[in-house]
């Protein structure tokens, strides 16, 4: 059965992101307080398991990607694979790796292409380019489907609906990325091997210039509810870099 797809997403209330940044922020501090006690220690067996998808789809998205986006924002979707594939792991969550894949190197195209851009919430807009490109290349469509609910609701913190394993690691990996969530629970080993791979350098400054222009833009859209709460801040706080 087809499955309606997200059209766009709104701006959230400040009173609704502070409530679900407070919860997030509570999570966290559990995770690391069980993690003091020997409890819940991430494995850092997930280095064997950190490698692109090895199949033609994937390597086109990649190519495709490459086309749309600066270097530091293909390292970021490079790198928000790879910490969902740790959380996956971590988390025993079972998902297709093509799929989580092709989500992360694509989710945020929008960004750096007026190409893929367009004027309604980034997160959607790329979700709508992948997905035509997807479908262009005879891709299942039930998975192109998944896919595009991934990448649109990658940045959804208020999203407390059901999500596709594909769709929750995406946002669980892209949040270590960008703001340092759960980053606790990816072994400091795995951490390190993946900024080598794919090195964050100019990170936290050129993508929070794309984010700001996107709010700028346009105020209604989901990720300037984000900046209104002090997203830039957050960005700039994340420890990941601090923390190999």
């Amino acid at each position: 059965m087809m499955r309606v797809l997200t059209t766009d997403l709104g701006r959230d209330s400040k009173a609704a992101l502070i409530m679900r940044f407070a919860i997030l922020g509570l999570r966290d501090k559990f995770y690391s307080l069980r993690q003091m006690v020997g409890a819940g220690l991430p494995d850092h067996a997930v280095l064997d398991h950190l490698g692109v998808p090895d199949s033609p789809i994937a390597r086109e998205a990649t190519e495709w990607a490459a086309t749309l986006q600066p270097e530091f924002v293909q390292y970021h979707g490079l790198r928000s694979f790879a910490f969902g594939v740790a959380l996956g792991k971590y988390h025993n969550v079972r998902f297709d790796r093509e799929m989580l894949y092709i989500a992360s190197i694509l989710h945020d195209i929008s960004l750096g292409s007026a190409q893929c851009d367009g004027p309604r919430s980034f997160e959607v807009e790329a979700a709508s380019c992948a997905h035509g490109w997807l479908c262009d290349q005879s891709y299942d469509r039930d998975k192109a489907d998944i896919i595009h609910e991934a990448m649109a609701l990658h940045s959804a913190v208020c999203h407390t609906g059901p999500r596709d394993p594909e769709g929750l690691l995406l946002h669980l990996g892209a949040g270590v990325d960008v703001v340092g969530m759960q980053i606790m629970n990816v072994h400091p080993a795995v951490r390190a091997k993946i900024l080598r791979d794919y090195p964050r350098t100019g990170f936290v400054r050129d993508f929070g210039k794309l984010v700001a222009d996107q709010a700028d833009r346009k105020p209604q859209c989901h990720i300037a509810g984000l900046v209104g709460v002090g997203f830039g801040k957050a960005l700039a706080a994340n420890g990941l870099d601090r923390s190999c």
